[in-house]
Parts: C-alpha cells; sequence; structure tokens
C-alpha cells in the first residue's frame, strides 16, 4: 500500500505560472489544461504545503482550488482550500467521511 494519495484541482493557472511551478512540483504526472491543473498522486509522504504556497501566489485573481492528502497509513484526510494569496486546511478522520455516507 502506497502511503498517501492526493488529489487536487486548481483552476484559475496560467501557463506561466504553471511553467514557473512546473520544475518544483512533488509530483511526477499532473494533467494541465485551460488553466486547470489536476493532481492524482499515490506514493510516499510529501510536503504539499510548499506547493500550496507557490499555488496561491501565482493564481490568478479569482482562481480557486482544492487539494486533498489522505494519509492512508494514519486513515486521515487533510483538505486544503486554495484562493489568491492563501490556502486552508481541515483536518477529517476518514472513518467519519464513510460513516456518513450509510
Amino acid at each position: 500500500m502506497e502511503a498517501v494519495r492526493v488529489y487536487a484541482d486548481i483552476h484559475g493557472l496560467s501557463p506561466e505560472a504553471f511553467e514557473e511551478i512546473r520544475q518544483s512540483m512533488p509530483f511526477d504526472q499532473v494533467v494541465y489544461t485551460n488553466r486547470i491543473l489536476a493532481v492524482d498522486f499515490e506514493g510516499h509522504y510529501i510536503d504539499v504545503e510548499p506547493f500550496l504556497d507557490d499555488v496561491a501566489r501565482l493564481m490568478d485573481d479569482d482562481g480557486w482550488g482544492k487539494l486533498d492528502y489522505i494519509d492512508q497509513i494514519d486513515y486521515a484526510l487533510k483538505r486544503y482550500v486554495i484562493k489568491k494569496g492563501s490556502y486552508r486546511s481541515v483536518d477529517v478522520m476518514l472513518d467519519n467521511v464513510m460513516e456518513g455516507m450509510n
């Protein structure tokens, strides 16, 4: 089992901004099209906050996004909500998410 999964959809990222962050991204596979960056990552533990700092700094004024960081070992989810200039996070136990679906 991989240690973490990361899923993100980030809207309002110019081609120039994408090129600026592309080399320092902690993800090896992303999809970028029409100013939208999509991430689907499974692998080792990574620090996503430097990436989020760059995205928040470089995104369009009306840009927005979310990034879910799932720790499969500790069975926890951290959701980051991103807007121009900042991001915030909330921790959610995955058991609580799954219980809400019954």
